[in-house]
């Protein structure tokens, strides 16, 4: 077990926080202990910013917000919401959810080996390299760049493989963020325009908002932003994010149920003007409270453990075993294997329905409790997290002598880092993301050490025949 100066700090800050609350609020004291655990992942996920690229703390943070913090406010602040209501008390819901945070956060970071964090070093070892091979970005952003145009002409089999190939676009956008181009703010600013216009035009901006949140990540590492700077972006971002929250449903009724003669861009260029003529209505309790409904994913949690084992018994690892077989099985070997996705499972184990046009995931809380209860949720936690630990850990093992690999983690997690996805759809990205890491990552290295090899034969070659390669390239 690795002690340090940091976690001394934290783990102070920690029984701050909880003194505190126990003594001053009268919040419940499970909900305290789940309060000052995510007061001590937010402190150390700013802390890293700049400083590491550490997708455990966005893993953790994002968990314990919509996990606790959401939950917490539903039963102490927020007024009773018809819809997202939480179905079980408090200390019901806590009793279980904060120890299974615990599980989570241990699973995440329990000490595997020292060199299990990507450090100064690791990222200039990735600069050199960049460096040495100046266009390997700019392939991989092309690659992403054209999947994703010609995606939809290609065979509905093919659309989570297509999906993956797209999202190499980030993977070379933050080689080139690394590297010494005078282009790369432009190239950025160009492939995130691209992405912003494709949410607007299908109206889901979820994967738009995540594929922010991991740039800032990286962006915060090239330009070692200080202090006051991330607080700033961080502020800008929940800004940014709840005028997002607060036109989609305007926005989607506008072009998915209505027709116009405007197209989508100037739909929303029009709502979102309408918002930020009046900024303080973001403000309002009415958008307020429904940006703090949309962050409580307990709700859902909560149905799980009011309808089971009541009325639905507990599954026993159904879900996990169809959910790894199906990852597993290419769909030509197994046609009906179970769909990544969450509306069977909600439906089974909340016991309510769902519209046709809407699906939910039951979150790993859920399914853990849906599978084996209260305890067995635990060890299924601190495995699972312990799966991502290790995969980080092999990670930074191996970049050590392929320093890029460590630009393909926020593509891997991708996933994996949203609070709200079940297993099948957990497992089942991080097996095939993987998989495709490993192809292309094996193939690109291999096509730059072949073009290196023939450059330095080339190099050769003039010097012995005493041609000047300058000469020979300009003639």
């Amino acid at each position: 077990m690795y002690i340090s100066g940091r976690s001394i700090r934290l783990s102070a800050l920690w029984f701050l926080v909880f003194a505190y609350l126990e003594i001053f609020t009268g919040l419940y004291f499970v909900s305290v202990l789940g309060i000052a655990l995510f007061v001590c992942v937010a402190t150390k996920f700013f802390q890293d910013l700049g400083n590491r690229i550490e997708i455990r703390d966005l893993i953790a943070f994002m968990a314990l917000m919509q996990w606790i913090i959401g939950p917490v406010m539903a039963y102490n602040i927020l007024p009773y919401d018809e819809l997202y209501y939480m179905a079980v008390p408090e200390d019901t819901y806590m009793n279980f959810v904060v120890p299974f945070c615990y599980f989570m956060v241990l699973g995440l970071y329990l000490p595997l080996r020292d060199e299990r964090i990507i450090n100064n070093e690791d990222i200039d070892r990735m600069k050199v390299y960049i460096a040495e091979h100046p266009y390997l970005g700019y392939v991989l952003a092309g690659i992403g760049l054209v999947a994703g145009f010609t995606g939809k002409a290609l065979p509905s089999s093919l659309t989570f493989l297509v999906f993956l190939i797209t999202n190499l676009q980030y993977v070379g956008m933050y080689m080139i963020l690394f590297s010494s181009s005078k282009y790369k703010w432009l190239i950025f600013g160009g492939i995130m325009g691209l992405a912003t216009s494709a949410a607007i035009l299908q109206g889901m901006f979820g994967e738009l908002l995540q594929w922010f949140i991991l740039s800032f990540l990286i962006i915060a590492m090239v330009t070692r932003i200080p202090m006051w700077g991330k607080i700033l972006i961080v502020s800008i971002g929940i800004f940014a994010t709840m005028l997002v929250q607060s036109t989609k449903e305007e926005y989607r009724l506008a072009t998915w149920y209505a027709s116009s003669s405007k197209s989508n861009s100037e739909i929303y260029k029009e709502i979102i003007a309408q918002r930020l003529s009046d900024p303080s209505s973001l403000f309002a309790s009415g958008p307020m409270e429904n940006m703090a409904a949309r962050l409580n994913q307990g709700w859902i949690i909560a149905r799980i453990m009011n309808y089971m084992p009541a009325k639905q018994p507990f599954v026993r690892g159904e879900t996990i075993e169809s959910a790894m077989y199906a990852s597993l099985l290419p769909r030509f070997l197994a046609p009906g294997k179970v769909k990544a996705g969450g509306r069977a499972n909600f439906e089974r184990f909340t016991g309510t329905p769902l519209p046709e046009t809407t699906s939910m995931d039951i979150s790993l809380v859920g399914e853990g409790y849906a599978n084996f209860g209260y305890g067995g949720s635990m060890v299924f936690i601190f495995l699972i997290c312990l799966l991502y630990n290790w995969v980080i850990v092999k990670v930074i093992a191996i970049s050590k002598k392929n320093p890029t690999l460590i630009i393909w983690i926020p593509l891997l997690f991708f996933q994996v880092m949203k609070a709200e996805t079940d297993f099948a759809t957990v497992f089942n990205y991080l097996f095939k993301a993987s998989i495709l890491t490993f192809i292309v990552f094996y193939l690109t290295k291999k096509i730059m050490e072949l073009l290196q090899n023939r450059k330095k034969v080339i190099v050769i070659g003039n010097t012995i025949t005493g041609v000047d390669p300058v000469k020979a390239k300009s003639a």
